[in-house]
């Protein structure tokens, strides 16, 4: 899937629609099915499960599809969260980074965190 996605500043611009954020949008990515948007998690920001799951998937009808839980994976009960700050589409799957170093394969259907390794 080719996009003509834009953004400024937290306005996004895609499949002929806006969508506004309530944090500045700093990466586009996509695969066959979905755009997937990361939000600047910004210095001084209140902490809390809403501001680290940064991550969106839009689909082509320019809706949000779901907002990434940014949660344990059943097989790591002891994750703590932290920001993401990057993204990779392999394969049309997407994959997530985040400020521990930790990487994660990210569920398609519903934004849940999948497999993880260590990259750092």
């Amino acid at each position: 899937m080719t996009t003509n996605a834009e953004y400024i500043d937290n306005n996004l611009s895609a499949f002929g629609k806006n969508i506004e954020f309530n944090n500045k949008i700093v990466e586009l990515k996509e695969n066959d099915k979905y755009l997937f948007v990361r939000l600047l998690v910004a210095p001084g920001q209140e902490v809390n499960e809403n501001a680290f799951s940064n991550v969106y998937a839009i689909n082509q009808s320019g809706e949000i599809q779901w907002q990434i839980k940014n949660i344990a994976p059943k097989e790591n009960s002891g994750y703590i969260c932290a920001p993401l700050v990057g993204m990779e589409v392999e394969h049309n799957v997407l994959f997530v980074t985040d400020f521990m170093g930790r990487r994660f394969e990210v569920n398609q259907e519903n934004g849940a965190l999948k497999h993880m390794k260590i990259v750092k």
